[in-house]
């Protein structure tokens, strides 16, 4: 009787969630074979009006952000069901708020028992509160005046309100406030105008904060922070003052910097000074003679460009003096002292053996890498090992390592951990260069893969013999056959073919290749060697079944004459005729006439004579034939 209603074994009758509808009689029966009984009960509901207990008409204050509850509890039969009407005229219930049909952005929960809760108030929360009680017999409402109370925003007025900066940097004005509501804050420029979002050169910080990136003189001015909730404002001044700075040459600010260049003499020479700065520089140069040089300045042998850039032609050994370079605006001036020193013809570093290379090294060795350079002035070498520890021929001195005086990188007394990628540097005034030289530890060769045991093949085959090495570096293969020739390299020579991974091929190979073969594998650290016994087998034919010694036949009669030889190589079998004419292999598929008979030949060396005549009597003889030697058979044929 479903969920609601339930008849227990000993046949009690539970009801559960009594409404008003279950009040009434309720008539029990209990029955078997024998007959029944039935006894009547009547069931009354004591009902009573909705009302909520500790009703009271009061007000509530809550911080703005902070929680807020307020509970409603009523009683009365049937149960009332509980509503809520909120300040600006929504009803909510538990229905309402179980209806999961869209995205909710409510802040509010109301609870089974009937208590209102909202999370972080805020002033639109602000307002009257109603609670409803309903059943059947009545109702009953209490009210709730809810006030959000505010903080005024305050902003921390820090000592500092005056910033200087000069042009070019970046001012950072700060503005913490506090209130609640969390306030609303923009800044007033010097220009008048409002900004509340990063744009251009303002960055608008979380934290209220204004930057103003990249400053010029006409930034200036003072900067006002105001801060705004519905309980008030607040506003703090600053006086920012942009000033000059002094300008930068080649990137850095310098009340004087020297520095040193060469140059070759008879060639063209450029000495930079890129000045910036707010506001923009005005560049001169000072020659040795004292001679001012404004931007842009074009003379015979010498010029200035726009850039700042001094630029000297056909240069004399008379040039190798001081050049001065000055950079100046509001802000200051910054001086540049360029040393000049004259050289002859000057060469780049230049390596001998330009190309990188490979060493292998043998473990407990010494090992010499070698770098022969040339160069004007004579280029100073340096090593920097695999682990990347640079060396020089003037540090201190190492008892493993050693740095010769023709550049040499000498290792006394070689180790695995030796093993790596080694650079050699050369530089000089002109250039800088470098090469890699790969150290590796030699290994003695090692023949991995070969035939092991004598190796059999049958005569007339191909034979092939394997010898696959390892080692470092790379093994040479060579070969030695029975008769005493070497073969050193890849190669096809008459029967033998070197393959670049060792292997050996000899073709078709014969009685005459049996012997040992020996591989070698070298390198310069050591060889090993294997030696391969080969077995060609190889025999003379030798017919095994014997022709009879005469054959009587009648004419038109067929004769089969059967001849089966066995060698190695197969030997091939040819017949000769009474008139000497030969029939062999090389007639297979074909027939043959002799006189009025016709012969036919089979692979397998049997002669078919199909329609003899008398004229075929003879004897007749199966030769047996490879390169060991021969054998034969004769048999003489009577045709009557």
């Amino acid at each position: 009787m479903g969920s609601r209603i339930h008849v227990y074994p000993n046949g009690s009758l539970f009801v559960g969630s009594v409404t008003e509808k279950d009040g009434g009689d309720y008539l029990c029966v209990a029955r078997n074979k024998i007959g029944d009984d039935l006894t009547l009960m009547h069931v009354s509901l004591r009902r009573k009006p909705a009302k909520i207990d500790h009703k009271q008409h009061f007000k509530k204050q809550v911080f703005h952000g902070k929680d807020f509850q307020v509970d409603c509890m009523a009683s009365g039969s049937p149960v009332p069901e509980i509503s809520w009407s909120l300040p600006d005229g929504t009803m909510i219930n538990n229905a309402m708020q179980a209806d999961d049909s869209g995205p909710s952005t409510r802040k509010f929960t109301l609870f089974d028992n009937g208590t209102l809760y909202f999370n972080r108030v805020g002033m639109a929360e602000e307002g009257d509160y109603t609670c409803h009680a309903r059943n059947t017999l009545g109702k009953d409402e209490m009210k709730v005046h809810l006030t959000v109370i505010t903080a005024a925003p305050r902003i921390r007025q820090g000592y500092k309100t005056n910033t200087r900066v000069k042009a070019g940097d970046t001012a950072v004005l700060d503005c913490e406030v506090t209130g609640e509501p969390k306030p609303k804050i923009f800044w007033l420029l010097p220009s008048s105008d409002m900004i509340s979002f990063s744009k251009d050169r303002y960055t608008f910080h979380a934290n209220g904060s204004l930057s103003v990136n990249r400053v010029k003189l006409l930034d200036s001015g003072e900067y006002v922070c105001v801060a705004r909730n519905p309980s008030g404002d607040d506003t703090k001044m600053y006086k920012l003052d942009v000033v000059s700075k002094p300008p930068l040459i080649n990137g850095l600010y310098t009340d004087k910097t020297i520095i040193k260049a060469t140059a070759v003499r008879h060639s063209k020479k450029h000495l930079g000074c890129r000045a910036e700065g707010t506001p923009s520089p005005q560049i001169m140069w000072v020659t040795p003679d004292n001679i001012f040089l404004t931007v842009p300045y074009y003379g015979s042998r010498i010029t200035v460009h726009k850039n700042g850039t001094l630029e000297i032609r056909n240069v004399r050994l008379s040039d190798a003096a001081n050049f001065t370079c000055v950079a100046r605006n509001e802000g200051g001036e910054s001086v540049l002292v360029v040393q000049l020193e004259v050289l002859e013809m000057l060469r780049r570093p230049t390596f001998r053996n330009p190309l990188n290379e490979k060493i292998v090294a043998q473990l407990g060795k010494s090992t010499a890498l070698n770098c022969s350079v040339d160069g004007n002035p004579p280029p100073e070498i340096i090593w920097i090992l695999p682990n990347g520890t640079q060396l020089f021929p003037s540090g201190p001195k190492n008892s493993q390592y050693l740095i010769a005086s023709n550049g040499s990188f000498i290792i006394s007394k070689t180790t695995r951990d030796d093993a790596g990628k080694y650079r050699c540097a050369a530089r000089n005034k002109v250039g800088y260069i470098e090469k890699l030289i790969v150290l590796e530890i030699g290994q003695k060769p090692v023949i991995v893969t070969y035939a092991r045991g004598t190796v059999y093949s049958i005569s007339g085959d191909t034979l092939s013999l394997r010898c696959v090495s390892d080692g470092s570096p790379k093994p040479r293969i060579k070969w030695t056959v029975p008769s005493g020739y070497v073969i050193d390299r890849p190669q096809i020579s008459g029967k033998y073919i070197l393959h670049e991974n060792g292997t050996l091929v000899i073709k078709e190979a014969t009685a005459y290749d049996r012997g040992s073969y020996v591989c070698k594998a070298q390198n310069s650290i050591g060889h090993a060697l294997i030696t391969i016994p080969v077995m060609v087998v190889a025999y003379p034919p030798r017919i095994t079944n014997r022709l009879p010694r005469s054959v009587l036949t009648r004419t038109g009669v067929a004769v089969q004459l059967h001849c089966v030889a066995l060698g190695v190589p197969k030997p091939e079998i040819t017949w000769e005729m009474p008139d000497h004419a030969l029939f062999s292999g090389a007639h297979k598929g074909r027939t043959h006439g002799i006189q009025r008979g016709i012969q036919r030949f089979h692979p397998q060396g049997t002669l078919v004579i199909q329609n003899p005549q008398t004229s075929d009597s003879g004897i007749y003889r199966c030769t047996a034939k490879n390169p060991l030697g021969s054998d034969y058979a004769t048999t003489y044929i009577q045709v009557i």
